[in-house]
């Protein structure tokens, strides 16, 4: 299996990000459910309208999985996404989990992810799926951890407050992000210390 080399990496605040930004104009490159090769791969258009203005940071939990030796479950997530195109039609900004955190969409940019169709979520967010497995290990934690540093920078980057920190569930109703939803004012308030 090869595994996934990021087209850059960046540090912030001791965050190391990799970059593996799905590119615009992207296209299926198989039949998968509903998609046919050669439709479109992601939604190849600005956040708020066009104008790329970021105006909410939405949060998720995916699943841990078995991941293969000597990768991760971010870049296992990653490389699923794109460019092995096995994840359906979900698009997010980052998957960050207790080692690693990556980049697939540039964050101006909408993405696939709050359930909502056309609707706020996936029209003015970012997305960043934090992925635990609910066990509340260690692994799960330090994932935690590492997401709440990545919303405050982001949060920071783009002006806004932590009003503006939102559930998936705020969007659709859906019981995510699973894991965090129980104790969601304790992850707000470690957002609020990192910020």
């Amino acid at each position: 299996m090869a595994f996934l080399k990021p087209d850059k990496t960046r540090t912030e605040h001791g965050l190391v990000i990799k970059e593996k930004i799905i590119p615009w104009g992207a296209v299926w490159t198989k039949n998968y459910g509903d998609f046919r090769k050669g439709d479109r791969y992601k939604a190849d258009r600005k956040l708020s309208g066009g104008t790329g203005a970021v105006k909410y940071i939405t949060i998720h939990n995916t699943a841990d999985i078995e991941e293969a030796k000597g990768t991760n479950d971010a870049e296992q997530y990653t490389r699923a996404t794109y460019p092995n195109q096995n994840m359906g039609d979900a698009r997010v900004h980052y998957f960050i989990d207790e080692v690693d955190c990556w980049q697939n969409l540039r964050e101006d940019e909408v993405g696939w992810h709050a359930g909502d169709s056309s609707g706020p979520g996936n029209e003015t967010s970012i997305a960043i799926e934090i992925i635990m497995d609910g066990s509340g290990s260690k692994a799960d934690k330090t994932s935690e951890d590492r997401g709440a540093l990545l919303a405050a920078i982001l949060l920071n980057r783009h002006g806004l407050k932590i009003d503006r920190l939102v559930t998936h569930k705020k969007w659709s109703g859906k019981n995510c992000p699973i894991y965090i939803l129980p104790h969601w004012e304790l992850f707000v308030a470690k957002v609020e210390a990192h910020l």
